[in-house]
């Protein structure tokens, strides 16, 4: 009786109603004699075709221990997410620990969440928590590392809370690394948000200790306006005075997005660099 019972609670349901439903899982590696991860590399995605590059970059990571992915889908914006998994999940070297989380519902409160960040919501927060590893890097879905960076990042954490590399200006498009940015993303008391912020680093050019620094992840859920944007601003505002250090290489690949409002400043910046490059509309922005 109660194996018809669920047999009929089973044919009940309909595809509609299984469409939003969670879907998580991992491909773990066998870490015997090695310990744990020496790094875990945290990305939230809305499911764009960029991410199998950022992803990629993370494959090639030439640091010589295992290393843990974390990937957070907000929502599936272009309907690619079920063949990105099954991309990477071929495509995932036997000394990365992948994991996926797509919980089905979105936590920005710019796709019905309850998060002020719009970007990711509070994905950033939770799989940084997650994280099997005490050093979390991150990585915008757009972005992507030079080979080398995990590396240079887990030797300028070391007794320090955190880290960041310099990055270059590139085309999201091409994949055509522009300039080394020298005015946005340059450290504390440095570049053009000096003066209002404190200086700054962009996500994907940071890694902290999250032993040292849990008081501080909560802000990447946050927003400081009406945009929900600037969760960035609130985490450095909260770094900047702690102990870091740079690596002083540019190894992070910042794509650039014609509809960011910071746009016309960095032109003006590779203008006068002598590149000229004109960069075409990107149909996956995220702004």
């Amino acid at each position: 009786m109660l194996s018809r019972m669920l047999q009929e609670i089973a044919r009940s349901f309909r595809p509609a109603a299984l469409a939003s439903r969670p879907i998580a899982w991992r491909k773990p590696i066998n870490t015997a004699g090695r310990g744990r991860p020496c790094a875990a590399v945290v990305m939230a995605t809305v499911g764009r075709e960029s991410l199998l590059r950022a992803a990629r970059s993370v494959f090639a990571q030439d640091i010589d221990s295992p290393i843990q992915l974390l990937i957070g889908v907000d929502v599936d914006k272009f309907g690619l997410t079920k063949t990105l998994r099954k991309v990477l999940h071929r495509e995932c070297p036997p000394h990365v620990d992948l994991v996926w989380w797509e919980p089905g519902y979105s936590t920005s409160q710019r796709h019905g969440g309850v998060h002020r960040c719009f970007f990711g919501g509070s994905l950033r927060t939770a799989l940084t928590f997650l994280a099997n590893a005490p050093v979390v890097a991150y990585l915008d879905d757009d972005d992507w590392y030079r080979k080398d960076h995990l590396r240079l990042v887990c030797e300028a954490i070391k007794d320090k809370d955190w880290a960041f590399s310099l990055s270059c200006y590139a085309d999201g498009v091409t994949g055509q690394a522009l300039a080394v940015d020298e005015i946005e993303s340059v450290g504390v008391d440095a570049g053009i948000y000096r003066e209002k912020f404190g200086g700054f680093v962009r996500p994907s050019a940071l890694a902290l200790d999250k032993t040292k620094l849990g008081h501080v992840l909560h802000l990447w859920s946050e927003a400081m306006g009406p945009a929900g944007d600037a969760e960035d601003r609130l985490v450095f505002a909260e770094l900047k005075s702690r102990p870091h250090a740079c690596t002083g290489e540019p190894t992070v690949f910042y794509s650039l997005d014609p509809n960011d409002q910071q746009h016309e400043i960095r032109l003006r910046f590779l203008s006068g660099k002598g590149v000229s490059h004109r960069l075409a509309m990107r149909n996956d922005s995220s702004r």
